[in-house]
């Protein structure tokens, strides 16, 4: 502690001692006010610094810099800039001490700001060089939900048509012959149908094979056409959807043809056909 304030007080001294030293003087009333206002500037700046307040310290010893130029003003405002993480606004700073001019005789103090600032320069070269490789890369955007597929809907629409079609053949049919069997009911007595209603009853049962089949076939479809519709056959990748070019070297691959889709349904008396091609 005591080490610190020693060098913060030869810092003041050397720096007041040596602001007159710079530029063309001005009349003499006017460099007593500007030295003075730069002395209780360099006092508040330096106080400002010590107690870790590097942005106010900054800004204090800027508008001293304003009053009365010095090399150690600048200095301190690298410091500050340093601590404050503002490792580019730093190296500026550095830089701008290292190519001022000096006088013929310069002040001690001047010739220490510079050598402090030739090193404390490289250290924060460093650490933006550092800071520059230990950067991650960009990453690259994530391709949108659905970019991969692309196929075709047709192969859904048409598994989705026919299930429609199965289930209205399943409800006529299934109308048709409860209708036939209400007839026959209405015709017997009890449980006891006269013969020549034989052809009559199984031609209901027959209705009613076809209702089971056509609701069987109409359910099967549908749920094809929902798979269908999740996965959409003939559709390449990503890279392939979108062009992408081919690696340096390798053979270009001639564009894949889209994939048809062929459909096949039967319905018979105890049977049921369902082909599908991709």
């Amino acid at each position: 502690m005591l080490s610190n304030c020693l060098r913060r007080c030869a810092f003041v001294v050397a720096l007041l001692a040596a602001v007159p030293a710079l530029g063309a003087p001005p009349p003499d009333g006017a460099a007593a006010e500007a030295q003075q206002a730069a002395r209780t500037k360099a006092h508040e700046g330096l106080k400002l610094y010590g107690a870790d307040r590097w942005q106010e310290a900054f800004d204090v010893f800027q508008e001293a810099d304003r009053l009365f130029h010095a090399p150690t003003l600048v200095l301190y405002m690298a410091r500050c800039q340093r601590k404050l993480g503002r490792l580019e606004a730093a190296r500026d700073l550095y830089e701008q001490v290292l190519g001022e001019p000096l006088p013929e005789d310069p002040p001690t103090a001047f010739l220490e700001a510079r050598k402090d600032a030739e090193t404390e320069l490289a250290g924060v070269r460093a650490a933006l060089d550092a800071a520059a490789v230990k950067a991650p890369p960009r990453a690259e955007p994530a391709a949108p939900a659905g970019a991969e597929g692309g196929g075709s809907l047709v192969p859904a629409g048409v598994a989705f048509g026919l299930g429609a079609v199965g289930i209205g053949v399943g409800a006529v049919t299934g109308l048709m012959s409860l209708s036939q069997v209400s007839d026959i009911r209405s015709r017997c007595e009890g449980r006891r149908c006269p013969a020549e209603l034989q052809g009559d009853a199984d031609a209901a049962a027959t209705l009613g094979h076809v209702s089971t089949v056509g609701f069987a076939v109409g359910a099967a479809a549908a749920a094809a056409g929902v798979v269908l519709l999740v996965v959409r056959p003939g559709g390449g990748s990503a890279s392939e959807a979108a062009g992408a070019p081919a690696a340096a070297g390798a053979t270009p691959r001639a564009p894949r043809a889209p994939r048809g889709v062929v459909w096949s349904a039967g319905v018979g008396l105890g049977r049921i056909e369902l082909q599908g091609t991709f």
